[in-house]
């Protein structure tokens, strides 16, 4: 999964990144769902990770971002059925030093990409620990990495908009 940002969005995001500093990381909400005992699903089986919000603000000298995450698992019928569904929303929050206070654009490519990055190993924990708890074997999910934006920007392939427009994600493909 990628995080793709213009070279400015990256410089916004570094500004605030150079004045603050991460104080916690909170879990708000978890849900989960999975397939009735008895059910029978063909392998192979497919983890589909997907952000499904991004929202980040001031609030006096810190900033706090809300990130939400879906996994969902499927089966290799035709239609696939699904495994499980877990959701899960962090809140991120940071102390901005100095006095520091961030444009609305450094705080929205802030929280689309070094907030998201941050709660990425804690949404991965969680999902770790819940499908554990479901009885099923925690699919591996990958890493996520922050790629540049540009004209060359191979299409396909599954990214995270860090503009400030309200369309965050970008189609999945499948």
């Amino acid at each position: 999964m990628q995080i793709s940002q213009t070279s400015e969005q990256i410089r916004a995001l570094s500004a605030l990144q150079e004045k603050c500093e991460i104080q916690t990381v909170t879990l708000l909400s978890g849900t989960m769902s999975r397939a009735k005992d008895g059910s029978t699903f063909n392998p192979p089986f497919l983890a589909k990770p997907v952000i499904t919000n991004v929202s980040a603000l001031r609030l006096d000298s810190t900033v706090v971002a809300e990130i939400s995450f879906e996994y969902s698992a499927w089966d290799s019928s035709q239609p696939a059925e699904r495994l499980f569904t877990v959701n899960c929303t962090f809140a991120v929050s940071y102390a901005l030093l100095g006095g520091y206070v961030p444009s609305q654009d450094e705080i929205t490519s802030f929280g689309r990409g070094t907030a998201v990055f941050n709660c990425w190993p804690y949404a991965r924990e969680f999902l770790r620990d819940i499908t554990a708890r479901m009885g099923h074997q925690t699919p591996a999910l990958p890493l996520l990495r922050i790629v540049p934006r540009g004209p060359d920007m191979p299409s396909g392939k599954k990214t995270i908009d860090a503009a400030a427009d309200p369309d965050l994600l970008e189609s999945e493909p499948d």
